[in-house]
């Protein structure tokens, strides 16, 4: 490409350090697709100096240069420019490149060659890839929160004795869902803190972390499937103990306890314990114990251990309630 002046070249440098700059790379092949210019090619190719009066190849090697040169002679045969993305290997890694193609014309409006432009687009081809994950994780956890609900809505109509004592309650458990999904989503979706699961149950409830309500031991971070299901547990068990418990007219103390342990499998697991003592039995309250029947009874003993893989144990009596879940080190991150 003969410069016919001092001022062409200046102008020339001028746009070859823009192109430079944003990390464009252009090349000029003439009907033959026979490289005459090349400029700011990517590090790692080949030097402009060695492609000069080559074809693509030198650049793309066989296989690629091959699906590169069709579309090259499909502009010139069109006279309409084209794109095209490509992959190309540099010191053993794979890059992608967008190719933008456009006809070279003369006076007379007639092709006389190819101008390409190369742009490196393999940051953005990796956030297709992590957006195209993502979706996909978000319509499988959708899919999941859509069955939960549909098992909620169930599960809570069988229990309840009419329209209003049914959207009374559905509505507490999607609102229970809502808490823990805030700190999920607040997350990245990493999870959520036990401790800070249990005080987002409690908050609508009770207000904050009441009188006699103590949490002790591993503050552990739960995964999602674990924060969520978990959070549905921690509703029904302060709903149960507002209604006949600690919280409620039995009146006494709640602790929430966690702690890691390696069972005789040699396994890592998470044994979190709901230790409810009453001060007055709930016979002699007028109300009966809160064993956690209808639907809480199925959220804590089968909905719950089912969906974390968990051990549980649910036991009652006129002094206090003991609820514990043994749940798998798939459900919380190892410290």
């Amino acid at each position: 490409m003969p410069l016919n002046s001092p001022k062409e070249s200046h102008r020339l440098n001028f746009v070859l350090a823009g192109l430079r700059n944003a990390g464009v790379s252009m090349i000029y092949q003439d009907t033959d697709l026979i490289i005459g210019f090349c400029a700011n090619l990517p590090e790692l190719w080949p030097r402009e100096a060695d492609v000069i009066g080559k074809s693509d190849q030198a650049l793309f090697g066989e296989v690629q240069a091959a699906r590169i040169a069709s579309a090259k002679r499909e502009v010139l045969s069109s006279g309409e420019a084209s794109k095209l993305e490509v992959q190309r290997e540099a010191n053993q890694k794979r890059r992608w490149y967008l190719l933008h193609m456009d006809p070279d014309r003369d006076d007379t409006g007639a092709v006389i060659g190819v101008v390409t432009t190369i742009l490196d687009i393999d940051d953005l081809k990796y956030r297709e890839t992590v957006l195209r994950t993502l979706l996909r994780e978000l319509n499988h956890r959708s899919k999941n929160l859509l069955a939960i609900i549909q098992s909620i809505a169930s599960q809570t109509a069988r229990s309840a004795h009419d329209l209003d004592e049914f959207l009374f309650a559905f509505r507490n458990r999607i609102q229970s869902m809502a808490q823990s999904q805030d700190l999920v989503t607040a997350s990245d979706w990493r999870g959520a803190a036990l401790f800070e699961l249990t005080k987002s149950q409690l908050r609508p409830l009770v207000g904050d972390t009441p009188a006699g309500f103590s949490m002790v031991g591993e503050d552990a971070y739960l995964l999602p499937n674990a924060a969520l299901h978990l959070g549905l547990a921690l509703h029904e068990l302060t709903i149960n103990s507002l209604a006949t418990g600690a919280l409620g007219p039995a009146g006494g103390e709640i602790v929430l306890s966690a702690h890691k342990h390696l069972n005789d499998r040699n396994e890592n697991e998470l044994i979190i314990t709901w230790t409810e003592k009453f001060l007055l039995a709930p016979i002699a309250s007028g109300l009966p114990p809160a064993h956690g029947t209808g639907f809480s009874g199925t959220v804590l003993k089968r909905i719950v251990p089912q969906a974390l893989s968990a051990g549980v144990r649910h036991e009652s009596s006129d002094s206090q309630i003991l609820y514990e879940l043994t749940i798998p080190d798939s459900q919380y991150e190892l410290s």
